[in-house]
């Protein structure tokens, strides 16, 4: 499959004419060039076959019939016959071929598309509407497809149709061919000028439709909250508003496309009235033959399609190129977050590095449990800090900590107070604006993705699951587990109501999951974060929707199972806090105080103030 280039994406989509970016995407054609060759070649033999019939119908005229000469009557009607039949043969290959070419060519688009998507930063995703997302993936690729398929195709055909029969016109009788090929000149400024309207019209509705695809998904994601709030009818008034918004756009549209159509329609249908008048004139003057007359109209028919297809093809061609315009506005987006180019990874040691000697001091977290000989998991936050871009303060300012293997830090603090983002930091969600993120010696800036992926397990507080059978969600990280495994990491993480569901493992829990409890997704995400046995396991408040006997369970096996993994969880509940071998508390994007739980409520009373609250909470 074709891949998009370098050469694709260097330059900013705002300055990307619609045409243009058509033409950016022209790579993709290359790989299916033997069969756009074919396809130009039918349609093109098609059409000379079409452009002989007249022809052959003027010998009739004037030798069989004028002249009684019956001999060539029976010849020219079978190679009639004969060039009708190759029409429709050459046209069925055409369209066969067509078919699985531009839908390859859609699919090529696609593939590449949605890899691209999965390669940008999460804030991509936070800015950028999913209707808006979608409405690319999928209305805009067809629209290229379309006139990949179709539009491209008669576009060339067509203008060299009207080529060879004004030439062929001429050639009947140059006076009369001269005049029929002046009378379609002002076809020129009247397309040229639809094409200006029509391109903003064309980029208008499709940026509504994606706002318009965007309001029915919210719609039906959030349908448990619009029933429950009883508004029901403001988010139908919202959906009417945008969608009449729409409806105006592409009535305006129909409308400047319905008046070019009538006026296209208009000008070859005139044009015939003329040659009649004018051709009888020529017949009557010994000009041009009775037959040539006949063969002169039937060629200037051939003339109406290529005219009204005008249309057609602009319309498709400019719907193509705004839709080419959108798509390119994501590839032209390039992803903050990559491997480090042309750069030897280092490799993974076994064990514990010693920490080189620092700005400042670091703050070693004493953990009960000693790293075994050959482990990994060593995690370092070497003064981190992060800002959002735009925002005028940082999240995280000057984060130092040093995980050792099998070691368990909880972090806790206020909402707001930047627990979620440091622990995106570690799998490079999003990358610290300054200091380092380490993992086992290596910063992870420097590590493969893929292989940094790999070794960094999450669960977030929101678990998303897939519309897919449960099994297959619990082994999303790991494909490759067998039962026993599965069923170990389901019991760890207290989940084995799945096996109680109508198919057992195999049952399809719905789209985001919606079949299940907020509980349960959360531990089947849980079990898949489990499952994958990462080096480094993020836990970003998995528990928050168990009650507490169920939370108390998962938390025993989570324990267990934690021994063998470094573990960066964020816990707001007093009975999560059970897990840490160190609790660290995040105030004021800076870490405030580190020791053990008791160690803490004791002698940092913002710490107490935080766990009383949420004692309050859990007991209410």
């Amino acid at each position: 499959m074709p891949s998009v280039t370098p050469s694709l994406v260097t330059h900013a989509f705002a300055r990307v004419r619609p045409v243009g970016a058509l033409w950016r995407l022209r790579g993709y054609l290359k790989p299916y060039r033997t069969q756009m060759i074919v396809m130009f070649a039918a349609a093109l033999g098609a059409v000379t076959a079409e452009l002989v019939i007249p022809l052959l119908t003027k010998a009739v005229v004037d030798g069989a019939i004028a002249h009684g000469d019956k001999s060539l009557l029976i010849p020219l009607s079978l190679a009639a016959i004969g060039l009708g039949a190759s029409i429709g043969v050459l046209n069925m290959i055409r369209r066969w071929i067509q078919a699985g070419a531009v839908a390859n060519i859609e699919k090529s688009i696609r593939d590449d598309l949605y890899a691209h998507l999965q390669r940008l930063q999460a804030s991509f995703h936070d800015d950028w509407q999913s209707g808006q997302l979608l409405s690319r993936a999928t209305t805009d690729l067809s629209s290229i497809r379309r006139f990949a398929g179709f539009g491209l195709i008669f576009l060339v055909t067509n203008i060299m149709t009207f080529v060879a029969v004004v030439a062929l016109l001429i050639h009947l009788n140059w006076w009369l061919g001269l005049i029929t090929g002046v009378v379609f000149a002002p076809v020129l400024p009247v397309c040229f000028r639809f094409e200006k309207r029509y391109r903003v019209l064309s980029r208008r509705v499709q940026d509504q439709q994606g706002d318009l695809a965007t309001v029915i998904e919210e719609a039906a994601t959030g349908v448990r909250v619009l029933k429950a709030l009883g508004r029901g009818r403001q988010a139908s008034a919202r959906h009417d508003a945008q969608a009449a918004e729409v409806c105006r756009t592409q009535v305006e549209k129909a409308g400047l496309l319905g008046s070019f159509w009538a006026l296209l329609d208009l000008i070859p249908n005139a044009v015939i009235g003329l040659i009649i008048v004018l051709g009888a004139i020529a017949v009557s003057t010994h000009s041009l033959t009775l037959g040539g007359l006949v063969a002169f109209i039937t060629l200037a028919l051939e003339l109406v399609w290529p005219v009204e297809a005008m249309g057609y093809i602009i319309a498709s061609g400019q719907e193509a190129a705004t839709a080419a315009q959108r798509v390119l506005e994501i590839f032209d987006t390039e992803p903050e977050i990559t491997d480090k180019d042309n750069e030897q990874q280092a490799p993974e040691r076994a064990g514990v590095r010693a920490l080189a000697s620092g700005r400042g001091s670091r703050r070693a977290l004493p953990g009960p449990r000693e790293p075994a000989a050959g482990t990994r998991g060593h995690l370092v936050f070497d003064h981190v800090a992060f800002c959002y871009p735009g925002a005028a303060e940082p999240v995280l300012r000057d984060i130092v900590l040093d995980l050792v293997p099998g070691q368990t830090l909880v972090l806790t603090g206020a909402t707001g107070s930047g627990k979620s983002t440091l622990l995106q930091l570690v799998p490079r969600l999003a990358d610290a604006t300054a200091g380092s993120v380490r993992l086992d010696g290596t910063d992870v800036r420097d590590l493969p993705l893929e292989r940094l992926r790999r070794a960094v397990g999450c669960a977030f507080e929101d678990a998303t699951l897939f519309s897919a059978s449960v099994r297959e969600n619990v082994t999303f990280g790991a494909p490759d587990a067998d039962e026993e495994a599965v069923e170990a990491a389901l019991t760890a993480a207290q989940a084995r109501f799945a096996y109680d569901l109508p198919w057992g493992l195999d049952t399809r829990i719905g789209e985001q999951g919606m079949a299940l409890s907020g509980g349960q997704r959360q531990r089947i995400a849980l079990a898949r974060a489990i499952l994958a046995r990462p080096d480094v396991l993020i836990l970003d408040d998995p528990l928050s929707a168990l009650d507490v006997h169920t939370e108390e369970r998962v938390t025993r096996a989570l324990h267990e199972i934690l021994a063998g993994s470094t573990a960066l969880v964020v816990a707001h509940r007093p009975s999560t806090v059970a897990l840490a071998d160190t609790v660290a508390l995040l105030s004021g994007g800076v870490i405030a105080a580190t020791g053990s739980h008791r160690q803490l409520l004791a002698s940092n009373p913002e710490y107490a103030a935080l766990m009383d609250v949420e004692d309050l909470e859990a007991s209410a």
